[in-house]
């Protein structure tokens, strides 16, 4: 028979084991709990890379050519013929190695049967200065006087840069106005380009609109009349595959049997949130009895891009720096053009803030009346300069550089010519200032962060203008990880 002490003996010696083992796990789940909890050491070594800084290359701009009329020949009644010629104005600098060459060359400019030699759009061609790491500034800009039974007035507009995308917001195809789509391709490869025709009523089915081929180093011209006609307000979007275009609009109108002017208009700043026009001048009042005339009203053209409604804010100020009138509110449905009238200004120099809840594109319009006869002048918004910039100023009369400074500090700035006097001018945060600039000239403009900027003209019975706007987007620095 078992001894029952040895048999207690046993049992607690099982039962201590028993007991052993789960102090045992209990102790191992603490440790691994805890390795969870608390943070593991990290070992990284990063792997080897180097910042890549492409070297710049060349640059080009068009300067659209002089203006052009339809139908002098009754037999090809679509066909453009060149009024006179436009005298240009271009340059290009660097920090590093100061004035730059530029190569001016004519466009093939097919559809204008008089084009020559001396009446062509012009390309520039600015290569990058060996050993730089930063492209050079370049700028460009033409004018032409007009002066004809069909044609007056003062015609100026920047030399720009081809794009695939941009907006042209101005012109009409009402009764007595002409509007033309010129279409440049500075680049090598063939351009295939659709525009999108908006107006009061939306966007307009527009036949032919598409499908344009624009041939590597050519000119195309579109009448806007033959796509969407009797359009008081045309917006148009230019976009473009393969090749590059660079867009501009001329608009002329016929008031009765008296030329009522000529402009050539450039692409506005990209839709945006908000938009500036850094200068609008106002050289005439309207009579109570021109209340009915579009012309003779200041007014400011909106579209909201996109599907989405824009509830938009459009305020004036003076070159006082002070509000001219009250803000204007304007809803705004998408694809729907909007001419906002600001009949309370009065002769002098504005800029123009709008303000909006969603994407929009805008472009102002003034008119002149003088002995020399009426003239009018649009006025698109454009992108912020950063930094440094340049300004090269065709003929004209009493050309203006307009400044809007949309940094939190003042800024002097300083406009040296590349031959003549060094002018400066400060403007405070948030403001505006006018420089008066001598024509046929090239300015360096240095001292500011963040820039509007645009030229105005204002003579007798002339008014014209161009916006600056910067550089499209060359090749940035790249990281490149090494093997």
């Amino acid at each position: 028979m078992p001894d029952k002490y040895a048999v207690t003996r046993g049992i607690a010696r099982i039962g201590g084991r028993i007991v052993a083992g789960f102090v045992v796990l209990a102790v191992a789940a603490g440790v691994v709990t805890a390795a969870i909890a608390l943070p593991w050491p990290t070992f990284e070594v990063p792997p080897a890379s180097a910042i890549i800084s492409p070297t710049p290359s060349e640059q080009q701009r068009v300067c659209p050519g002089p203006v052009l009329a339809l139908a002098e020949d009754s037999s090809q009644a679509q066909a453009a013929t060149s009024v006179g010629r436009a005298e240009s104005v271009y340059d290009a600098w660097s920090e590093a190695a100061g004035l730059v060459d530029v190569t001016a060359s004519d466009l093939d400019a097919v559809d204008n049967l008089s084009a020559d030699g001396t009446a062509a759009p012009e390309e520039l061609t600015v290569p990058a200065p060996e050993g730089a790491t930063v492209a050079p500034l370049v700028s460009g800009s033409q004018s032409q006087v007009l002066a004809t039974e069909t044609l007056t007035g003062l015609a100026v507009a920047a030399c720009g840069e081809a794009a695939s995308d941009a907006w042209l917001v101005g012109g009409s195809t009402d009764v007595g106005r002409s509007t033309l789509v010129l279409l440049s391709n500075p680049t090598t490869v063939l351009a295939t380009v659709s525009l999108t025709v908006y107006g009061e009523t939306g966007v307009v089915d527009a036949p032919g609109a598409s499908g344009i081929l624009v041939q590597p180093g050519e000119q195309r011209v579109v009448s806007l009349a033959g796509l969407a006609p009797n359009l008081i307000s045309p917006i148009v979007n230019v976009q473009s595959t393969g090749g590059q275009v660079a867009a501009t609009l001329q608009q002329s109108s016929i008031r009765g049997i008296e030329p009522g002017g000529v402009d050539l208009i450039g692409a506005t700043g990209v839709p945006a949130l908000e938009q500036t026009i850094a200068g609008l001048n106002v050289t005439i009042e309207p009579l109570p009895e021109q209340s009915a005339d579009p012309d003779a009203i200041p007014s400011v053209r909106l579209m909201a891009v996109g599907d989405s409604p824009a509830t938009v804010q459009v305020g004036v100020t003076s070159a006082a720096g002070t509000a001219a009138g009250s803000s204007t509110q304007v809803e705004l449905e998408p694809g729907i053009a909007t001419q906002v009238p600001f009949p309370e200004l009065t002769v002098g120099s504005y800029s123009v803030q709008v303000t909006s809840d969603a994407p929009v594109v805008a472009a102002a319009r003034t008119s002149a009346v003088g002995t020399a006869g009426r003239d009018f002048a649009w006025y698109p918004s454009s992108n912020e300069l950063a930094g440094d910039f340049l300004v090269s100023v065709a003929a004209g009369p009493s050309p203006t550089l307009h400044l809007v400074n949309t940094a939190t500090t003042d800024v002097d700035l300083v406009a040296t010519p590349t031959s003549g006097e060094t002018l400066r001018v400060t403007v405070p945060a948030g403001a505006r200032a006018d420089l008066p600039l001598a024509a046929s000239a090239t300015y360096v403009v240095t001292g500011g962060e963040t820039t509007i900027a645009s030229v105005g003209y204002v003579g007798d019975g002339q008014l014209a203008s161009f916006a600056l706007n910067p550089a499209g987007p060359l090749a940035e620095a790249i990281r490149v990880y090494l093997h």
